[in-house]
């Protein structure tokens, strides 16, 4: 559906109160392993699932399936009913209840997560209803208390707990969700992808989708979302954004899903063909020059007759420093340069190694925000970039940094899609229906770090809003990686989005995929800018491949697309992540 620029702002202002809407969102089955102990729940890390039954656990490789160590409960062990399990820190804690014996008995029993050798049991002794699942998210333990029956399911509640094991809050759970768990109750829970809680039942193949009030109160119905599980203990893998594990207790089979939503299957509407310019890479590393080893991630800007092109350049000290070069629209082999914008941070800055990913923007008052990318030199892989920062102008030439410190961070929380690194993307200023602005900015997530390749590589595409460009709120994952297509089933990274006049976004980004092990660059459409389309088949979305025997072989990355009359212009990156220098493209 395509709006007139109009009316697309006030649609715009609608959809932004519903942003990351659960409404549209869908499961899709990954897989099923068969393991007999799949009855009561599943529990995951970053290497391994745990199939969980009433008294045995047995942890199994995530890329082979194979298991790995068992553990099964003495028989004066006191373990009857192993309920779910979460991993937290190298430690997998189990909900453990005697139900339906008396008097009850409710425990959370922890295990080291590698060796399943049993460490200790948490007891719950004044406790009412049966421990079913426990879970940690936000600094806090989450732990729900089951009552079973039409009398008595309403009773069911969940408690968030401090790191004391103190109450700090109580929820109850909605009443048309209270009566899909009839006749027995609340089974299973997970805090999944931008916060939301997902929970199930004992027996329907069903998830329901909970957003949790800040203070105590009834937890708040959201959406049901079909899945090919049997209810039951599930768990979202938090080492791979966007992964849920459930169980099918009849089968004895545990299921991982990926996260989707109705529509990013569909149709794109203006895919993009390249003609690359003969003379790539147009702007190389120059030797001596503050850009000698690497020129990297363009952002271009046209004024006039020229065009700006943004970047990051490293030397013989490698760390990379902002500057720009400037050519004619009808001679882009012809570029000027200039010397660093600013330099580096101070020791034990945010952006002390390296500053890179700039992206210029002009304001509302005709002055320019640069956001870029810091890395403090501390750290593997994403990890050594904490934060973004902004720098200031007021012609787009002289640059001033804004603060010190970045404007948007990375969590430092685990399971968030931006919990190990941070790095940039593009902003967009929004129009909204009372003529105010919205900025969004769609930048890069690190979720974790890992020794195989598929971890240390993995980026999620994220979104954060600004009512003026500075003070930014974080509102969660929008894409991430698509198992099912070898050229981005690692990662997704670097988001460019532009609008149309009639409001449909579009996005280029750099993709990771097992095809070719570094980056491809591909391509989605949005009505909304939250639920981005990929196509329906394989290669729907990919636009620009490592090719030739030169300066691309390798990979292709780091895009910038702007109009240039009734084409748009493309700049990218090739080999070494930069090592190449700077090409360029126009659309066919």
């Amino acid at each position: 559906m395509r709006y007139p620029p109009c009316a697309f702002f006030l649609c715009l202002a609608v959809l932004f109160g519903n942003v990351l809407s659960a409404a549209d969102l869908t499961v899709q089955q990954r897989q099923r392993v068969a393991a007999p102990e799949a009855h009561q729940a599943v529990a995951v890390d970053a290497a391994s699932f745990f199939a969980i039954s009433n008294q045995a656990i047995t942890r199994y490789d995530k890329s082979t399936n194979e298991p790995l160590v068992a553990w099964k409960a003495e028989e004066d062990a006191g373990i009857k009913h192993l309920n779910s399990g979460v991993v937290v820190d190298g430690r997998l804690y189990c909900a453990h209840s005697n139900w339906p014996a008396t008097p009850l008995n409710n425990t959370i029993e922890v295990f080291d997560a590698e060796s399943l050798k049993h460490l200790e049991s948490l007891p719950f002794e004044k406790s009412t209803g049966a421990i079913n699942w426990v879970d940690r998210h936000r600094d806090s333990w989450w732990v729900v208390y089951a009552f079973y029956g039409a009398d008595e399911a309403a009773r069911t509640k969940l408690i968030r707990y401090d790191d004391d094991w103190k109450p700090i809050a109580e929820f109850t759970f909605p009443e048309n969700v209270v009566k899909r768990f009839l006749p027995n109750s609340n089974s299973g829970g997970s805090f999944g992808p931008n916060g939301r809680l997902f929970v199930t039942g004992h027996d329907h193949p069903e998830l329901y989708v909970l957003d949790v009030p800040a203070e105590s109160g009834t937890l708040t119905y959201k959406t049901t979302i079909a899945a090919p599980i049997t209810g039951q203990g599930i768990a979202w893998d938090r080492s791979d954004i966007g992964t849920l594990f459930g169980i099918d207790r009849r089968q004895k089979e545990v299921v991982s899903m990926r996260l989707s939503h109705s529509d990013e299957y569909a149709e794109l509407q203006r895919s993009v063909e390249w003609i690359r310019h003969p003379d790539n890479p147009v702007i190389p590393p120059r030797e001596g020059e503050f850009d000698s080893y690497r020129c990297m991630n363009p952002w271009a800007v046209r004024e006039g007759n020229q065009y700006r092109v943004y970047y990051s350049g490293a030397g013989a000290d490698r760390k990379q420093r902002l500057a720009y070069a400037v050519a004619d629209v009808d001679d882009l082999t012809d570029w000027k340069r200039t010397e660093p914008l600013f330099d580096t941070g101070a020791a034990g800055a945010f952006d002390a190694l390296w500053c890179v990913l700039p992206h210029a923007i002009q304001t509302k008052d005709k002055g320019w925000n640069l956001y870029y990318t810091g890395n403090s030199g501390k750290g593997a892989g994403l990890s050594a970039f904490p934060g973004i920062g902004v720098a200031t102008s007021k012609d787009g030439l002289n640059w001033k940094r804004y603060s010190e410190q970045p404007v948007l961070s990375r969590s430092m929380k685990h399971g968030d899609p931006d919990a190990i690194g941070i790095a940039g993307g593009s902003v967009q200023r929004l129009r909204q229906e009372d003529g105010t602005e919205k900025w969004f900015f769609y930048y890069t997530g690190c979720p974790t770090i890992g020794t195989t390749h598929e971890l240390h590589q993995q980026k999620t595409i994220c979104l954060a809003v600004s009512d003026d460009g500075i003070e930014w709120t974080k509102k969660g994952v929008v894409m991430t990686r698509n198992p099912d297509r070898d050229y981005e089933n690692i990662a997704v990274a670097g988001p460019v989005v532009l609008q149309d006049p009639d409001g449909l976004f579009r996005m280029w980004y750099s993709a990771i995929g097992s095809r070719h092990m570094y980056y491809s660059i591909c391509y989605a459409e949005s009505d909304d800018g939250i639920h981005w389309r990929r196509g329906p088949e394989v290669g729907d979305n990919l636009q620009l491949l490592p090719t030739g025997n030169g300066w691309e072989k390798q990979m292709v990355e780091y895009p910038s697309v702007l109009r240039e009359g009734d084409h748009l212009r493309l700049f990218y990156c090739g080999n070494g992540y930069g090592r190449a220098g700077i090409g360029t493209a126009v659309s066919k």
